[in-house]
């Protein structure tokens, strides 16, 4: 009967204990998960865009190989000048290495926002460092028209094995297909 006592009044000190001090609350059993920015289901989309809805910029991350690009004065080319395939690699780290078909550089990109199929996501590529090697056979125009093609990028569109950065206006700056 003494440790059944003494047991009892130990357990009332513990709980009188925890009543004691501050008037913090105990916490109870866990809410229901919460989010903090956009998510696939806002206002802004329906249900079959909610599942389309995603993150995209990690299926960006690799080689490209350069299919076709809109020169500076708007005309599209293809890339067959003398066998040079230009090339833009992103990496997860936010970097992106390019060869335009003569010279080699680097920059940096970045993306934005929620991914859906038929606005893609945004994406920004900053001007980079490029090698100065002199560039024949049309190769020349290509050097600097590639760059300005992609640094008029505003969001990116992926369609398979198809990559395509589109301008402000939506038109198709620069395709590529992964390498």
């Amino acid at each position: 009967m003494r440790r059944f006592a003494i047991s009892l009044l130990a357990l009332l000190l513990g709980l009188g204990g925890a009543s004691c001090g501050d008037d913090a609350a105990t916490p109870g059993p866990p809410g229901p998960p919460t989010t903090s920015g956009a998510t696939p289901m806002d206002e802004s989309t329906t249900t079959t865009e909610a599942v389309i809805a995603g993150n995209a910029s990690d299926e960006l991350i690799g080689r490209w190989l350069i299919q076709t690009y809109q020169d500076r004065e708007g005309r599209f080319n293809d890339v067959t000048i003398r066998g040079a395939v230009p090339e833009l690699t992103f990496a997860a780290d936010g970097s992106l290495v390019f060869h335009t078909g003569c010279n080699r550089g680097n920059t940096t990109y970045g993306t934005a926002g929620v991914y859906d199929g038929a606005n893609g996501q945004a994406l920004t590529i900053a001007p980079g460092v490029t090698e100065e090697a002199y560039c024949d056979f049309g190769l020349g125009e290509q050097n600097i028209a590639l760059p300005t093609a992609w640094l008029q990028t505003t969001v990116f569109v992926l369609d398979g094995a198809t990559l395509e950065l589109r301008n402000a206006d939506g038109t198709v700056v620069l395709s590529a297909e992964r390498a």
